[in-house]
């Protein structure tokens, strides 16, 4: 059974469908550093380097399959446009290469393909396809707005490196005031944009369907798949109407509360074996050397809370007996230990993500967080190929 990997990143998702029996014959990954990290893991897979959006990159994609079936096609668009942490916005180019997914389906015909996003996939809008041009010019002067309001938020976070005092109170009252005069004129906008506007997720499925796919989608929380971090994903799973079988999820093999399953695997049940030791860059066992000030901070940091209140997200010290929250790619490492008074090293965020401790990860420390940040865990992406391999069988 053949697949090919689009925004493969370091393969998290490729990896669970590799323990399954599947060849990945190809894969795209933008940036070099991380294509590294497929090649020492895969290297027999085809790892075709560079920007999607490309006609030539498209090209070495098809010529991959020019003698052979594809039967699967895997990949997540980026999710920074859709993501619940940060400024979403449906016109960033990046929220718009399901599009370049859409258009390699559109060629290869894979009998079934996934494809993984955030769960704030499920609430945001983009234009509906055949805008007429009066309907342009209304979404063209929303986004300007949008922009702007973008602006302003920025503008307010940096206030503190350009302004001191009095200052600083004065250049916020007057950007507090922008932005309420903005958001009047966004929400007044709503209305009539929600005409020509629609779900990507509905973009995606319609689009998809016309090209001869069943379609469904489901949003999956790894935990429940003995992954110990309680992630949650959107998964697309479409399966060629001239294909005789329904589209199914894998059932949950761990719970919350245990019971007739497994319990949630915990953070401690994951990472409490590694022992400190000396940086291991190999082994991705490499340890942030912080100031005398901040691992003050981080002892005063209680188990549940984050170093720095205003985001609890970042350098948020894990609660042991549970699965940790989404692992991401910014704010240096995310995690503080339970324990150990320093942020988790890559090779511990690894074992959150559910990676075997023989995948090795190429590239500098924060290349490596990257690549964990933006993976899917090894076991969810196991769990979605068994139920594939049925289908395929």
């Amino acid at each position: 059974m053949n697949c090919f990997e689009l925004f493969a990143g370091c393969g998290g998702l490729g990896y669970g469908f590799h323990k399954e029996g599947f060849n990945i014959v190809a894969c795209n990954e933008l940036e070099q550093q991380i294509a590294n990290t497929y090649i020492k893991n895969f290297p027999e897979t085809n790892v075709i380097v560079g920007d999607i959006t490309g006609n030539d990159i498209k090209n070495k994609v098809y010529e991959a399959f020019k003698n052979q079936v594809c039967d699967v096609i895997l990949g997540g668009p980026p999710c920074v446009a859709y993501s619940m942490a940060g400024h979403r916005n449906s016109r960033d180019p990046r929220g718009q290469l399901f599009k370049d997914y859409i258009d390699i389906v559109k060629e290869l015909k894979p009998k079934v393909f996934i494809m993984e996003n955030v769960k704030g996939i499920l609430t945001i809008k983009h234009d509906k396809p055949n805008l007429t041009e009066s309907e342009k010019i209304i979404a063209d002067k929303y986004y300007t707005l949008e922009k702007k309001k973008l602006q302003i938020q920025s503008e307010k976070k940096s206030l503190s490196s350009k302004f001191t005092g009095d200052e600083i109170v004065k250049e916020k009252k007057k950007l507090d005031k922008e932005l309420r005069i903005l958001n009047k004129e966004i929400k007044n906008m709503d209305k009539d944009l929600s005409v020509f506007r629609m779900n990507v997720t509905d973009i995606i499925k319609n689009t998809l369907s016309v090209l001869g796919y069943k379609v469904d989608m489901k949003l999956l929380n790894s935990a429940d798949y003995g992954v110990p971090q309680k992630r949650e994903r959107v998964i697309f799973i479409g399966i060629r109407n001239d294909i005789d079988a329904n589209i199914n999820y894998p059932e949950p093999t761990h719970s919350k509360t245990g019971g007739d399953k497994p319990k949630w695997v915990s953070v401690r049940d994951a990472i409490d074996d590694l022992k400190d030791n000396d940086d291991d860059n190999n082994f991705s066992q490499i340890y942030t050397k912080h100031s005398n000030d901040f691992i003050e901070k981080i002892k005063n940091t209680e188990i549940g809370k984050s170093v720095n209140p205003k985001y609890t997200e970042a350098f948020f010290r894990c609660k042991p007996d549970e699965p940790s929250n989404t692992v991401k790619e910014n704010h240096g490492g995310v995690f503080i230990h339970y324990e150990k008074h320093r942020v988790m090293t890559p090779r511990e965020l690894a074992r959150l993500q559910s990676f075997p401790d023989d995948f090795i990860f190429k590239g500098s420390k924060s290349k490596i967080l990257v690549q964990l940040g933006n993976a899917v865990p090894c076991k969810l992406s196991q769990a979605i190929a068994k139920e594939i391999k049925k289908i395929l069988s």
